[in-house]
């Protein structure tokens, strides 16, 4: 027979694995990210994962990040089939092209309309997600990685008068809202791959691009670019995205721990974009760069010009439904 001390503690030790450790009948949830294994997004779905199990309710979430389960595009197709059950992605447009009214341009202008349209309550956000319940996705949540401005590697001009010639040549994505808006800004576009846009700028092929935050314009174009002019026309936006296969599986209160643990995770990214643009911006201009004051009237009048334009020409591509929608966030 065992001894009562030797019993104590195996009991003791069965205890303490068993606080320490997800339980055997725990729900496991598979949450995949497309981001690397030291980046902040990283932190934060783990975050996300701590959280959920912390709260037990039953649940045990596990982290695959640098696109170990796929692209996004696969990643996506297997959260609409219950392979995976939570994502952090680039939101594909491939099965509903309407998906890139994420990119209208100034969709949101600045950080209190982003806060106010990225979240739920917003016609935006309400219209983005009942897009992709079509597909059997459930949006969780809108995460901002920085607003995008346009680079240069010259000088240009009637930089804050929309519509007006700008006398340069800009790389614009291959996307129709990114056309529409740098157009209506006044910008001459071209279409050259992103892995083609270095030399492109080197040999003067473009004069500059619109699709890059302050971050990447430092991190991969400081030495070729000269200006950076912060218009926030766009926002580099990624999306926490739920299968609804997986959702239905929870009870109630699995479901409220989970949309609690990504809202949160999606409000703090908010924040960490709006630090991160700051600290780039400041970071171009002490490299030598030229950061352009975007603000105030000056901002406030283009804003408004750009969407008078560029809005009521997207509505044949989107429909007029989503164009008043969106129209709606912002009169």
């Amino acid at each position: 027979m065992f001894k009562p001390s030797l019993i104590a503690l195996v009991t003791s030790v069965v205890v303490a694995i068993s606080a320490t450790s997800p339980s055997m009948a725990d729900t496991r949830l598979k949450i995949s990210g497309q981001h690397a294994t030291d980046h902040p997004a990283t932190a934060a779905l783990k975050k996300v994962a701590k959280d959920i199990e912390a709260a037990d309710v039953g649940l045990s979430a596990k982290v695959f990040p640098s696109n170990q389960l796929g692209d996004y595009t696969l990643v996506y197709e297997d959260v609409i089939r219950g392979n995976v059950d939570i994502a952090h992605l680039s939101v594909p447009s491939q099965l509903d092209p309407n998906l890139e009214a994420n990119f209208f341009p100034f969709l949101v202008s600045n950080y209190d309309e982003m806060r106010r349209i990225y979240s739920p309550g917003s016609c935006f956000y309400k219209a983005y997600g009942d897009m992709q319940a079509k597909l059997g996705v459930r949006l969780m949540g809108i995460v901002p990685e920085g607003f995008i401005g346009v680079a240069l590697t010259k000088p240009a001009e009637h930089l804050f008068e929309a519509g007006v010639d700008k006398g340069v040549l800009i790389r614009v994505p291959p996307i129709d809202t990114f056309s529409a808006g740098a157009s209506a800004m006044g910008f001459r576009g071209t279409t050259i791959a992103y892995a083609d846009l270095y030399p492109a700028l080197q040999t003067g092929v473009a004069d500059g691009w619109i699709g890059g935050t302050a971050a990447l314009n430092y991190t991969g174009f400081s030495d070729i670019v000269t200006e950076f002019i912060p218009y926030r026309a766009y926002v580099e936006a990624t999306a926490y995205v739920m299968s609804e296969k997986s959702w239905q599986k929870l009870t109630a209160e699995q479901q409220q721990v989970v949309s609690s643990a990504l809202a949160s995770a999606a409000q703090d990214a908010v924040k960490r974009s709006e630090a991160e643009d700051a600290e780039f911006l400041a970071k171009l201009a002490k490299k030598g760069i030229k950061v352009h004051d975007f603000s105030g009237e000056t901002a406030k009048n283009f804003v408004a010009d750009v969407r008078a334009a560029a809005w009521p020409a997207l509505e044949e591509r989107f429909g007029s439904e989503l164009v008043n929608c969106l129209k709606s966030d912002v009169e």
